[in-house]
């Protein structure tokens, strides 16, 4: 029988081990590189459990420890699993890995018998982990690291035992303190340390969110202020002429949409900063008219260009579900097809069908100009914040970056071809798949 004390510690640490159990399972959850760990926190658990109440059958004393032999063995199989996956590549099928395993450790134990071959096990799980330790640069890690010297110790502890050293008791008692304890603060380190990452990466998808939204004011701001600057230069060469008041006030008005445009925009970009936190209400909108608002205005912010607008629309109405933000798609969409035009004469048409995919119908609004072209290898890339200040495209990255968010947001989806297959320098092809409302 054992003695109180003894019969304490060992509840004390069936206790804590129960604990530190508990902190690495919500690890665990977050961090899958680390599930096997938890094997051998609930073998541990367990050996600890049964160990404590031994008293009351004396065939726990048994299955205790065949657990805690169990947890050392746990402990370095999740050692050379976690190897294997950072060093040997895996394939998809990893039944080859653990017979391996199995035979290396099945001949192990053959020669060297049990408490050896868990010595033996360790040292090299330790080596290993070593490495890993060193590749992944995790203080989780570094502190697994002690937990496998723990069990060093724990399983020298019990061969001391065995070859009836003096003092060998108390080694045992020491070192399974240690193991334990090291097990429950690296529990506590896992949980903090992913605490701190997960910290990390919502403060680096805040900084790039906020960092989006800065340049893409930055952005549309600077093509609204171009075009009143425009204009008003054409106002003051008006002045110097004759009197043509008619000019005066169409010129006066394109300033005041302007600056009503530069207002929006405002607003627009408080509701853009709030698509990843609150649910962003969509009503049935009939785009049509949209699209025909926003010809309009693109006119009109250009009135130095020749632009000829077409729209093949066989429809009466093209109701979607979106917001005010559909317009700003559309004028990106249309003042790209401009500025990225040298020809004299700008001309763009915009084909409105109707498209099936994935057992959903969609319409499909294909803007076709004849300017500049996109080569096969921006292709995808303009779609890309990264590339939004790439003088190969001319700034036309960030536009499109927000017209392809916007359009995510009504499950929509956007993409470029060339007006004629192959030959990009002729046109490019802009194409919009919208979700068809259905009442």
């Amino acid at each position: 029988m054992p003695s109180i004390d003894l019969t304490y510690l060992e509840l004390v640490l069936a206790v804590i081990t129960i604990i530190g159990t508990i902190i690495f399972l919500f690890v665990t959850l977050k961090r899958h590189d680390l599930k096997y760990w938890l094997f051998t926190y609930i073998s541990l658990t367990l050996g600890y459990i049964f160990n404590s109440i031994r008293v009351f059958v004396s065939i726990f004393e048994s299955i205790s420890y065949i657990l805690f032999g169990l947890t050392i063995i746990l402990a370095n199989i999740a050692v050379l699993i976690e190897y294997y996956n950072t060093f040997i590549k895996p394939p998809k099928t990893s039944i080859n890995k653990f017979s391996f395993f199995g035979v290396v450790m099945a001949l192990d134990f053959m020669y060297l018998g049990l408490v050896n071959f868990l010595i033996v096990l360790i040292l090299i799980s330790f080596a290993l982990l070593v490495r890993i330790t060193f590749k992944k640069k995790t203080l989780t890690h570094v502190f697994l690291c002690f937990a496998e010297l723990g069990a060093l110790f724990s399983a020298l502890g019990n061969l001391f035992i065995l070859l009836n050293f003096e003092a060998a008791q108390e080694i045992n008692i020491g070192a399974d303190i240690f193991f334990v304890t090291i097990l429950f603060v690296t529990g506590i380190v896992a949980y903090l340390e992913e605490r701190l990452t997960e910290s990390e990466r919502k403060y680096k998808e805040f900084y790039n969110r906020e960092s989006f939204y800065k340049d893409l004011v930055a952005h549309d701001i600077n093509n609204v202020l171009q075009s009143i600057e425009s204009s008003a230069e054409l106002l003051s060469i008006y002045l110097k002429g004759s009197e043509k008041e008619e000019d005066y006030e169409e010129l006066t008005e394109i300033v005041k949409e302007q600056v009503e445009r530069g207002t929006k925009l405002v607003s627009n970009v408080r509701i853009l900063s709030d698509l990843d936190y609150v649910e962003i209400s969509l009503v049935p909108k009939n785009i049509s008219t949209i699209l025909e608002q926003a010809i309009k205005l693109i006119k009109k912010s250009f009135p130095e260009r020749i632009i000829d607008i077409k729209i093949e629309n066989p429809f009466d109405e093209i109701i979607v579900l979106s917001n005010e933000l559909i317009f700003d798609v559309f004028d990106n969409i249309l003042t790209n097809a401009i500025k990225h035009n040298q020809n004299t004469k700008v001309e763009i048409l915009i084909r409105i069908s109707k498209k099936e995919r994935d057992n959903n119908s969609y319409y499909k609004l294909e803007f076709i100009d004849n300017g500049e072209g996109v080569s096969d290898y921006m292709k995808d890339k303009i779609f890309q914040r990264v590339y939004g200040k790439s003088k190969t495209v001319g700034g036309m990255g960030l536009g499109l970056s927000l017209v392809k968010k916007i359009l995510n947001l009504y499950d929509g989806d956007i993409r470029v071809e060339d007006k004629i297959k192959g030959e990009h320098q002729k046109g490019s092809n802009f194409i919009i798949l919208l979700p068809v409302y259905n009442q």
